[in-house]
């Protein structure tokens, strides 16, 4: 099957995210599993608690990914976040350039952390946004039964 790429203009400018190839989608699962589970699941739980115990993965799916970006990047060490973004942004250009490349990198997101937060959020969209909706779908009793 071949790997369609999903475009998105952010901040005026297009990106292009190719999905992950499958096995580098799993490592990166992995590598943000602990960041979800010890960030956004006590996000989550904080958000059910506020509107009155509602299902935590309801929550997930109304949040601004934007935010969910910032609060996950904002937990991790400052050796550790370069390395994960650039792994996340794997397959992602920004008006036709190379997301990962390192000068364009520094020259483009210079003061610019908000589109890069915002880019981010649909990286993970484009490769992770299925698994959220299953996740969602066999957390409660309406998606089991499905």
């Amino acid at each position: 099957m071949a790997r369609t790429p999903e475009s998105k203009i952010i901040n005026g400018h297009k990106w292009e995210v190719t999905p992950w190839p499958g096995m580098y989608g799993l490592k990166m699962q992995a590598r943000l599993a602990p960041l979800v589970s010890g960030v956004v699941v006590p996000l989550l739980e904080a958000v059910g608690s506020a509107k009155g115990g509602g299902d935590p993965m309801d929550a997930l799916m109304g949040m601004d990914a934007e935010k969910v970006v910032g609060v996950l990047l904002q937990h991790i060490d400052e050796d550790k976040t370069p390395a994960l973004i650039e792994s996340m942004l794997y397959g992602a250009f920004v008006d036709g350039k190379d997301a990962t490349n390192t000068s364009f990198f520094n020259d483009h997101f210079q003061a610019n952390y908000g589109e890069l937060y915002s880019g981010l959020a649909f990286v993970v969209q484009v490769n992770m946004g299925e698994l959220f909706g299953l996740a969602a779908s066999t957390g409660s009793p309406e998606g089991a039964a499905k």
